[in-house]
This record gives C-alpha cells, sequence and structure tokens, in this order.
C-alpha cells in the first residue's frame, strides 16, 4: 500500500528490498497501489481539505524521473541472458472436451427496503459514491506521474478535490414528535380527539349560529307553523263529549263543568287537568278520560251517600268516608239513610255506623245520632229519651244499654235520660211527671210508716 493512500488507524508500513538503479535512483514499492473499500463509520471534517490530512512523507529530489532515465532503465533488462527464458517442451493439441452446458442462474428478485431503512441506505450510497470518485482522482495521478510527459507537482497545488457529502437527517424522531406521539397513545387524549373534540366544535358552532336573535325567532315561528299544521289535520279533531255516570244529574254537571267548546284539536286537551276538574265534582269519586274516534270519552265513579248530615247551614249527603256528596233538599228525599248532627260528625262517621248497627234492636224508635263537642255521640230516641255515651268505650256501653233493656224493658219506662257518660256510675233520669208520682209513692209510704 502507498503512503500516499495509507490509513492513519493502519499499522505502519515497511518498504521490501527491490534492485537499486545502479545511478543511484530508488522507487516507491507499489505506486499506484489502490485502496481497499472503506468501512469505518468516522467521517472527517470536510472543512479541512483531503490533501491536507493525509501524511505524506517528502518525495526525493530526483522525483519525478526524466523519460531518458526510464528509458536506459528498461535498456538495461532486455539484455539479460535469453536463457533464462528458454521456451518449455511443446505438447500436441487434443480434441477439446465438450463444455458442460450452464446453466443460468435465476434472477435474484431485488427485495425492496423498509421504509425506516431507506435513509441509512442512500448514506451508505452517498459514501460508495464519494469513495469511487477518490480513488478515481488518485489513479489519474499516478498515470500522469509515471508516464513519459509526467511533471513536477505538489499536492498542495492539485485542484479541488470532491468535499464529501453531507450526512443525510437523522431519521430518529425528534423529542416533540415523541412527545406527542406518547400523548396520542394515551386513552384519554385518544378519547377526547376522536368524541369530545367533535361535540365541542358542533357545540360552539350551534351556540354561535343560534346567538343571532332574528335566527331563533325564525326558528320558532317554523316550529309553530309546523305544529299548527298538524294539529289542524282532521285526524286528531275532536267534535263532541260523552259522560258515562250513575245519574244522569252527575253527567249532565261534568259536562257543564269541563265546559270545552268543539270542535278542538286533541293535541290541545289537557287531560290530566280535565280530569281533576271532573273529580272537583262532589258527587265523582274517580274520572277516567280518553279521546276515541273524535269523540271525548268521560266515566264517572259516583260516591254512594252513606248518611245524611245535619250541620248549620242545612243537610248533605256524605258517603262512608265523610266526603260530601250532595245537598240534600229535605229529610224526606233520603229516610232510609241515617241522620247524624253535630260539628266534626263527618270525620268520626265510621264509629257512628257501629253504633248504628248495635242499635238496631230500637231501629224503629232511632231518630239519629249526635256528636256532642266533637269528642262523644248521643241516641236521640223519640218521646226525647237520649242515651249518652262515653268518649271512650261508646260501642261497648250502648251494648250494654241494649242488653238491659232487654232484660228489663228500661227504655220502655217513663226514663228521660240513660247517662253513661261515667261507667263506674250509670244514671237514670227520669221525666217530670214520673217523679212527681215517684214523690207521692215515697210520701205515702213513709207516712205509713209513722202511724
Amino acid at each position: 500500500m502507498s503512503s500516499l493512500t495509507r490509513d492513519r488507524n493502519a499499522p505502519p508500513l515497511t518498504r521490501k528490498e527491490r534492485p537499486v538503479d545502479p545511478r543511484g535512483r530508488w522507487e516507491w514499492p507499489d505506486p499506484i497501489e489502490l485502496p481497499e473499500a472503506v468501512t469505518s463509520a468516522q467521517t472527517v471534517a470536510a472543512t479541512v481539505p483531503l490533501a491536507a490530512r493525509w501524511e505524506c512523507e517528502p518525495l526525493p529530489a530526483s522525483w519525478p524521473p526524466s523519460p531518458a532515465a526510464e528509458a536506459d532503465r528498461f535498456d538495461e533488462y532486455d539484455v539479460l541472458p535469453s536463457a533464462q527464458f528458454t521456451p518449455g517442451p511443446e505438447y500436441p493439441a487434443q480434441q477439446p472436451r465438450r463444455a458442460a452446458p450452464q446453466i443460468q442462474p435465476r434472477p435474484a428478485q431485488r427485495q425492496q427496503p423498509h421504509p425506516q431503512q431507506q435513509p441509512q441506505r442512500q448514506s451508505q450510497q452517498q459514501s460508495q459514491q464519494h469513495r469511487a470518485s477518490l480513488t478515481d482522482t488518485v489513479m489519474h495521478f499516478a498515470q500522469s506521474a509515471s508516464g513519459s510527459t509526467a511533471i513536477h507537482q505538489d499536492w498542495a497545488t492539485l485542484g479541488p478535490i470532491p468535499a464529501e457529502p453531507q450526512r443525510s437527517a437523522d431519521p430518529s424522531p425528534s423529542r416533540l414528535s415523541y412527545r406527542l406521539n406518547r400523548l396520542w397513545l394515551t386513552p384519554t387524549v385518544r378519547h377526547f380527539v376522536r368524541v369530545g373534540l367533535p361535540i365541542m366544535l358542533m357545540v360552539l358552532f350551534i351556540g354561535g349560529w343560534l346567538a343571532d336573535e332574528g335566527r331563533r325567532a325564525s326558528i320558532v315561528e317554523a316550529v309553530v307553523s309546523v305544529r299548527t299544521a298538524v294539529e289542524n289535520r282532521p285526524q286528531f279533531q275532536v267534535t263532541e263529549i260523552t259522560v258515562d255516570s250513575r245519574s244522569p244529574e252527575v253527567a249532565q254537571g261534568v259536562a257543564q263543568l269541563l265546559a270545552i267548546s268543539f270542535p278542538i284539536s286533541s293535541f290541545q286537551l289537557d287531560l290530566p287537568a280535565l280530569r281533576a276538574t271532573a273529580e272537583a265534582l262532589d258527587a265523582v269519586d274517580r274520572a277516567s278520560l280518553q279521546v276515541r274516534s273524535g269523540v271525548l270519552e268521560v266515566v264517572i265513579d259516583e260516591r254512594l251517600p252513606a248518611m245524611v248530615w245535619r250541620n248549620g247551614v242545612g243537610l248533605d249527603l256524605i258517603d262512608g268516608s265523610g266526603h260530601r256528596v250532595a245537598r240534600l233538599a229535605s229529610r224526606a228525599a233520603r229516610p232510609d239513610l241515617p241522620l247524624i248532627a253535630g260539628d266534626g260528625a263527618p270525620e268520626a262517621i265510621a264509629e257512628a255506623r257501629l253504633l248504628w248497627a248495635a242499635a238496631s234492636p230500637i231501629r224503629d224508635r232511632l231518630r239519629g245520632l249526635e256528636r256532642v263537642g266533637e269528642r262523644r255521640w248521643d241516641v236521640v230516641l223519640d218521646r226525647d229519651q237520649r242515651i249518652m255515651l262515653p268518649a271512650n268505650g261508646a260501642l261497648g256501653a250502648l251494648e250494654r244499654v241494649m242488653a238491659l233493656n232487654m232484660a228489663q224493658d228500661i227504655l220502655a219506662r217513663d226514663v228521660q235520660i240513660v247517662d253513661l257518660r261515667n261507667p263506674t256510675r250509670p244514671t237514670l233520669r227520669l221525666s217530670s211527671e214520673a217523679m212527681d208520682e215517684l214523690s207521692r209513692i215515697r210520701q205515702e209510704s213513709s207516712g205509713a210508716q209513722n202511724r
């Protein structure tokens, strides 16, 4: 290897012994030997010329040799003894063997490089091209130096040497792209970009479009017009009302209370409000409404009157829960119903119905029940008789009176009041005639004893 093309990292070279010219000249062992392919990944900075980076030994003063000296050197070699070059024996030619057929190899399919290896392959190709150009330059210089027209040249005076190609950009990702890639792999970010971001953009767009008052008014007007057109279709028109009730008076009252003007669209009927209006009537317990074939059907469950309540205003019919049913013109209109009186009687109607059932033995004499002080009951009989019941245990006290009456027929006597308000001390109050007769009898019995 020549020192002109020697690698700096290679071990030092030693000259080989060769015949020296009698005139004192010497030669390089291999002046045109080419370097091997450089495979090192190290690159020299392109700012320093390539000739300045080579370690060159100083050339002798007789370099390059003149053409006349070269011709004399070759003449000396021509005068060598020809006996050294005696030709060898000649052999007859033989029939040449038939060459074996050669099998053409199948052309290898060129494999496409991987996308990530393309930058590296491009860098290697550029380095090979640079080394080929450098080799061509060295060979040209060696040929020009060994020829007959060689002239004395200096490496510093050579022409421009092609600079080494710049390394291509680093194919590895940058820090920013790496962080963005890792951020995109986060499930929350991916879900936000795919779902949350489009929804947010749509909401912002719709909100900005509806910010104009004129657009909102036009939308409302269009919706109202479409709704009116649909509601006024004949399929949704209601033309009449039917009320199904036990009494015609209640049915007529419900129809008048609803006060619906026909025809009307079924979309304009507020059925829950109409049902509440119908149930506000005292005689109505429950009402059900439905629209069927253009007819509003109302089914009424009436309250059944259980007693007649006499209050300070008049007579009212009440049901089993104490709710008012209707106004009663006279007691003779419903003589089959029991009569109760007094404030707070409807609230205690359950106890009143039990007392009325317990007084069934004297039903023909029973006139009614009166609520006293909103805490106890009095049983009112004919002939101005009255049974005063206690506030607690009224049903048991009345049953004892009924048993005493069945045993001694006490209520058939001239007794005005049976006072059971104190269960431990029952009291009987006689009428004024009975008191006079009792006083007379006591006086006669006392006078007979005095005699």
